[in-house]
């Protein structure tokens, strides 16, 4: 991160100056990150695709001229990210619904659950039986529902950060 805090702080004190990041790193959210104030004069390509010095040099170009540029592999990334949100179970879970699956993934029983959120235990019940309703775990009779919906939580919740 510190090379993109390097760029913010290169934009914010010359706005014309346009930055290429050359990052290791295919996750997405590095990019998100570099492009959160906005893309123009911004480019971030992957250091071991950058082998090409047109390549290079048309992403140099680019942001200098105030466009911007992103490294094909870190788009496949964010597509790819966005089709498993869409098919990830906790898609259909509500806001209120994520924060009882994220307490429960913390270890908090109803009790807990309702004293951190502010609600009635009979209302965390209700958003329970509904997490166990909307990721099929309703009438499942072999495994611990909690447990089950505590790890669908935890394998698909980075799907689910902020941008």
């Amino acid at each position: 991160m510190e090379g993109i805090d390097a760029a913010h702080a290169i934009k914010a004190d010359n706005p014309a100056v346009g930055v290429v990041i050359l990052s290791q790193y295919a996750d997405e959210s590095y990019a998100f990150e570099l492009f959160r104030n906005g893309s123009a004069g911004l480019a971030y390509l992957l250091k071991d695709r950058v082998g090409d010095l047109r390549q290079l040099l048309s992403a140099l170009r680019e942001a200098a001229a105030g466009g911007s540029v992103i490294d094909p592999l870190v788009v496949d990334a964010l597509v790819t990210r966005r089709a498993r949100l869409r098919e990830s179970p906790l898609a259909r879970l509500t806001p209120r619904e994520l924060e009882v699956l994220r307490e429960m993934a913390q270890g908090r029983g109803n009790a807990g659950i309702a004293r951190e959120l502010s609600l009635s235990e009979s209302s965390v019940e209700k958003h329970v039986n509904a997490i166990f309703t909307k990721l099929d775990l309703a009438s499942e009779q072999l495994v611990h529902r909690r447990v089950a919906a505590v790890l669908t939580f935890l394998r698909d919740a980075s799907l689910h950060r902020p941008g």
